[in-house]
């Protein structure tokens, strides 16, 4: 099946904050725990299939065209880069992200199958097509902090691929980015009162190591072994 399925990127583009960060935040220090982290990215995968919905703001989205819809993303995506700032940077002598505004990348690829193919039959090597980048890329300790893929399937489903460095989140990090970057989508309003932020304070607690030329900490490699993975689908009124 994998060979069957086309994934065609069709469009690349660097999305920035759409507020310049301010000059005292252009720096920020990776904590003790950032440094040691290994270099590899965060995936993370969302499905939206198209159904029928009541909710009027749901209404609104359902309605869109599918340019419509990655415009939005795509504006609701720098918004979510200003409070998100570290993401948009890149590291630099190891344990420094110069917050730069230098932007992340924003990808848009067309999937030659139905959404419903995918998720009724899941396959790890084709899921991990969706994704923006490979997840043991090098990159994610001196390039993109930040990838997003979304692909648009024949069906009008949609899937979001997004790939963020481990060097300056976890998976914590990732949820709070998520739910902050759903929040804007949908129309919140943009306070403080209302997203849930991040505070990049870490390395105050866990203060970094500076290492010398010649003192730098062995890179980390990813192991591979073979492993089993099992899926559970859940549907919603079967949980109580």
């Amino acid at each position: 099946m994998a060979t069957e399925i086309k994934v065609e990127i069709i469009e690349r583009q660097t999305i920035k904050p759409s507020t310049s960060t301010p000059h005292h935040l252009r720096s920020y220090k990776l904590s003790f725990l950032d440094q040691m982290a290994i270099v590899i990215y965060t995936p993370l995968l969302l499905f939206y299939p198209i159904t029928s919905t009541t909710s009027k703001v749901s209404t609104r989205h359902h309605a869109m065209s599918i340019d419509e819809k990655c415009r939005h993303l795509i504006e609701s995506l720098a918004k979510t880069l200003t409070h998100f700032y570290p993401l948009a940077g890149r590291i630099v002598k190891g344990n420094i992200v110069e917050c730069t505004d230098d932007g992340a990348a924003f990808i848009k690829a067309r999937i030659s199958c139905c959404l419903s193919d995918i998720l009724e039959n899941p396959d790890g090597q084709i899921l991990k097509r969706f994704l923006p980048i490979e997840i043991e890329s090098k990159e994610a300790g001196t390039g993109w902090l930040l990838l997003v893929q979304v692909n648009l399937f024949e069906c009008g489903g949609m899937a979001i691929g997004l790939s963020i460095s481990h060097r300056i989140a976890d998976a914590s990090t990732l949820c709070t980015f998520i739910n902050c970057w759903a929040t804007i989508a949908l129309g919140s309003s943009d306070s403080d009162q209302v997203l849930n932020l991040p505070e990049f304070g870490a390395a105050s607690v866990f203060k970094p190591i500076e290492f010398s030329s010649s003192s730098q900490p062995p890179a980390k490699e990813v192991v591979k072994e073979k492993c089993i993975t099992q899926s559970s689908k859940l549907v919603g009124n079967g949980i109580v």
